[in-house]
């Protein structure tokens, strides 16, 4: 007999967020506590999604609206344009500043995560912030349940920035940042430090936040020049 596949298992096969990883996003802003509890046992105590899969799905599908909404008459389509025309870049024949700045973005947005990803798995999960004795997987686990709060943030709120002004990116990717910082901070108080004492589990959460704020800065930074140098090789430029 055939079983009756729903919308719910669409949105797990494109994804991975279906009814368990809209529970397990509410669950990491409620009660972040009983989403870290889960993440010693090896099945999530059969409630919850595993937390590498839910934060790479939630930047995945931020990734994906940006690439929808981008355009060449985007702010920030218009801002790389402007940085390949301000590097006296030649341009090839019937090749334009804001065609190369929206092939830019679109390659900036779909390397990035993964950037982040590889950044997180071979620095920060060797870190022994945990306050007590973890294994690899474990310390993977945790870190990832701690920034599922500002992931979904991200999701929300990333592919507008394609809208905003130029000249208000900056502020715009300064007040996203102390907001994952204080997200990722919060949460790990919240759950992940919860058996140690109070200045152990603020100096843990506020240290682990910081981390984690600059290893993306980090891998954004380097996404961003992989893109761009992607960009000039693809299409033969040459700075003059």
């Amino acid at each position: 007999m055939q079983d009756q596949v729903t919308l719910d298992d669409m949105a797990e096969d494109i994804f991975g967020l279906n009814v368990r990883g809209i529970r397990s996003i509410g669950t990491s802003w409620i009660n972040p506590g009983e989403y870290f509890r889960s993440a010693l046992g090896s099945n999530w105590d059969g409630r919850f999604t595993p937390s590498i899969r839910l934060w790479f799905s939630l930047i995945a599908l931020a990734s994906l609206l940006q690439f929808i909404w981008i355009g060449s008459d985007t702010p920030l389509v218009s801002a790389y344009a402007d940085g390949f025309r301000n590097a006296g870049v030649t341009l090839t024949s019937g090749l334009t500043f804001e065609a190369l700045g929206e092939r830019a973005a679109l390659w900036i947005y779909a390397i990035a995560p993964v950037f982040q990803l590889l950044l997180f798995l071979l620095c920060l999960a060797f870190i022994p912030l945990w306050g007590r004795k973890t294994t690899y997987s474990l310390r993977v686990r945790f870190l990832f349940i701690a920034m599922i709060p500002s992931g979904s943030l991200m999701a929300a709120f990333l592919p507008a920035m394609a809208l905003v002004p130029a000249t208000h990116l900056t502020a715009l990717g300064l007040i996203l940042g102390v907001a994952t910082f204080f997200l990722d901070a919060i949460t790990s108080y919240r759950g992940a430090f919860q058996e140690l004492r109070t200045f152990a589990r603020i100096w843990r959460s506020a240290l682990l936040a910081a981390i984690i704020l600059a290893l993306n800065v980090v891998a954004n930074i380097a996404a961003q020049i992989a893109g761009i140098v992607l960009v000039t090789n693809q299409y033969g430029l040459s700075v003059s």
